[in-house]
């Protein structure tokens, strides 16, 4: 399933009687948040979002010349396709655009109004790749009219969310154990932070759960908490989080895909180093690992060819296509070595890994290479549970679903 999109048909709807773009609309709008929803046809909505154009106190006048948004596993890609435009309404400082969505749509976006200096777009797609990622570190913003509290993508960058029904996570400030170590690797020559929190005291060992892109997860607001709430109410067993810094975007593309070096400094260097401080499981049954997109394939890599230590493996929206970004569901090379059997590790054990993998269903490009990846496990005599969520290939979506995935491979 994909979601419709739109173009702009129509002026936003008014509001308490106010004509869209007037200052007694943009008090109502504010009042009541945006964006604006309207109910469709079937199971969807139209959305419209709106930004409101800034103006120089002293002139009068307004350096936006033109408001991009990007709305996470819906408007085009922004490099390929080019970046999707709001429409000005003529007359007025209201730039809006409308869309068509599910109305059990989650998914975060962001606005990215540009001045003169950032136009024309580029037409090469390369030269449009780099002034894009520059837009975006100079000018993204989140929707000062939402009413949620806006996040963070993987490197920092200020989302807005649309929830079906937001979600309400614990404010209460974490009350485990948190110790940060500084991992200096000879095999990777490179040096990170990584941070290991126990919820509460318990007697060791304790099964481990390793978060691949740590670095984010660390910061998210509240999930710590909410690791200690799960954990006193029994839905979570007593276990100890090791939440991994991914460095960069340059290191993260290096090491996470299918990265045997990664894992063996991971296990020679780091794990080791933490054994001395906690007292964390070697079981491999006890062993998990969770990540997303690039982290999601190196989840299942780890646990395919070292399942002697990471027998759980959790991936939300996996980059199977790896290594051919245009591969049209196949599974990529993991599938393709589980067909050849090829995983050597994995076919001497006698109990193999388990796998959790889940899937937007809005992630029409990865959808095909995760069910294929889906049947080459089940094939191979792997256990492996398969969802389909309503969302897209969002940070927003998979914080939703982290630890229920978690919960339910630990419970098992």
């Amino acid at each position: 399933m994909s979601a419709v999109i739109a173009r702009p048909a129509a002026a936003p709807p008014e509001l308490d009687g106010a004509q869209p773009g007037s200052d007694r609309w943009w008090r109502a709008l504010a009042h009541r948040g945006a964006p604006l929803r309207e109910p469709a046809e079937g199971d969807s909505q139209w959305v419209t979002f709106c930004w409101r154009q800034p103006h120089d106190r002293a002139t009068e006048h307004s350096a936006t010349r033109a408001v991009f948004i990007d709305v996470y596993s819906h408007t085009p890609h922004p490099v390929h396709q080019g970046p999707t435009a709001l429409q000005q309404l003529a007359g007025t400082d209201l730039w809006y655009w409308r869309a068509r969505l599910p109305r059990d749509w989650c998914g975060s976006y962001f606005f990215a109004p540009a001045t003169e200096e950032d136009l024309p777009v580029p037409e090469p797609l390369g030269e449009r790749r780099r002034w894009w990622i520059d837009l975006i570190e100079r000018r993204a913003r989140a929707d000062v009219l939402n009413p949620e509290p806006p996040h963070n993508g993987g490197w920092g960058q200020p989302l807005s969310g649309i929830y079906p029904q937001a979600p309400r996570y614990p404010e209460a400030e974490p009350a485990g154990e948190r110790v940060e170590h500084r991992w200096q690797s000879p095999r990777l020559s490179r040096a990170r932070r990584t941070w290991l929190y126990r919820p509460r005291p318990s007697a060791g060992p304790l099964p481990l759960v390793l978060l691949l892109d740590g670095h984010y997860w660390i910061k998210q607001r509240g999930l710590l908490a909410q690791l200690d709430q799960l954990t006193a109410s029994g839905e979570l067993p007593p276990a100890a989080y090791l939440f991994i810094d991914s460095i960069d975007g340059a290191a993260r593309g290096e090491e996470l895909p299918c990265n045997a070096a990664f894992w063996l400094a991971l296990q020679e260097e780091l794990l080791p180093a933490l054994e001395q401080r906690a007292a964390l499981s070697r079981d491999p049954a006890r062993t998990l690992v969770a990540g997303q997109s690039f982290g999601g394939l190196a989840a299942v890599y780890a646990a395919l060819h070292w399942p002697q230590r990471f027998g759980l493996a959790f991936s939300q929206s996996g980059s199977f296509w790896w290594p051919d970004i245009d591969d049209c569901g196949s599974g990529g090379q993991l599938a393709q070595q589980l067909r050849d059997g090829g995983v050597a590790e994995t076919n001497k054990q006698k109990n193999k890994p388990r796998f959790l993998l889940e899937i937007g269903q809005y992630e029409s490009d990865m959808l095909a290479d995760n069910r294929a990846l889906r049947d080459a496990l089940a094939a191979a005599g792997c256990e492996v549970h398969y969802r389909e969520f309503a969302g897209g290939h969002d940070w927003l979506c998979w914080r939703r679903g982290l630890l229920a995935g978690i919960a339910e491979l630990l419970q098992e």
